[in-house]
């Protein structure tokens, strides 16, 4: 097998996503999950402006946002990166690392009583996430890790499963919806 070059990246400066409302996007990511508001960029660009705003993820990490005004978006355009582009809502989303257990659980208590939508609960056998959805659509999800070792895989293994794996050969307690008894629905 070929050697690869060490990744030359050192995880996630930013990630960014469009929203409509920017005071709704505010009030959830701030208020109710906590994260500052540390940067914003105003903006001209052709007739109109735009807002580039950053929340601290933790870490040294940031998850941005525009609002944009008549820069060449559509009047229509959307927001919800899955459902927007036809895929069902957990396509696309975010996921933030949380410490344990415990402090997962007390975030969890704390969205619940701040009225959070929630979509439910999956212990995934090597971690336990917790999804909820932002006002632009877009699912967030929260994850302590349960088991290390079981994600981890060699990359012979891993490619494998990606290009080798038919769906015949995925096993029926594979399935990851409202059956499978790991999973918890709340809506």
């Amino acid at each position: 097998m070929q050697s690869l070059p060490d990744v030359p990246t050192q995880g996630i400066h930013h990630i960014a996503f469009g929203t409509k409302c920017t005071r709704a996007t505010y009030e959830f990511y701030h208020h109710k999950l906590g994260m500052p508001l540390i940067h914003v960029e105003n903006h001209r660009l052709k007739k109109g402006y735009f807002r580039h705003f950053f929340f601290d993820m933790g870490g040294g990490q940031a998850l941005g946002f525009f609002e944009i005004n008549n820069v060449g978006e559509n009047p229509d355009y959307r927001t919800d990166p899955s459902t927007g582009l036809g895929m069902p809502l957990w396509v696309n989303h975010v996921s933030f690392r949380m410490n344990d257990r415990a402090s997962w659980e007390a975030f969890r208590d704390r969205l619940k009583a701040q009225g959070v939508m929630m979509v439910g609960e999956t212990d995934h056998d090597f971690c336990h996430s917790l999804y909820v959805i932002d006002p632009n659509m877009l699912m967030i999800e929260f994850t302590f890790d349960t088991d290390e070792e079981k994600f981890g895989m060699s990359h012979d293994d891993a490619y494998k499963a990606l290009f080798e794996t038919p769906e015949a050969q995925i096993p029926e307690d594979a399935y990851k919806g409202a059956r499978n008894p790991k999973v918890k629905l709340y809506i």
